[in-house]
């Protein structure tokens, strides 16, 4: 992980508490990307995030959960457009082996 990126993991991790529920830190290209992405865990679907469609997320990008210091690294996307929402599946990094 690149050092300015942790620095400002570092600093969410720090503020966790002051954050509102369902804020993820986004990751891209080893870059935090602004703003931070509404989304919350699936009550139904394990390793699944579901979260607007107005926010840009991608095969690839790392959502990091701050209150837990989980991350989750999407690896596919459903847009449900009736809906105006995406599901997100991902794995963690315990998940790799």
């Amino acid at each position: 992980m690149d050092a300015n990126v942790k620095i400002v993991l570092d600093e969410y991790f720090e503020g966790a508490a002051e954050l509102n529920p369902n804020l993820f830190v986004l990751i891209r290209e080893n870059r935090v990307v602004d703003p931070l992405i509404n989304a919350f865990f699936s009550e139904k679907e394990p390793f699944t995030l579901i979260a607007g469609d107005d926010q840009e997320i991608f095969f690839g990008d790392i959502l990091v959960y701050p209150k837990t210091r989980q991350f989750c690294h999407v690896d596919d996307i459903r847009h449900i457009p009736g809906q105006k929402i995406f599901v997100i599946h991902y794995y963690t990094d315990f998940d790799e082996d």
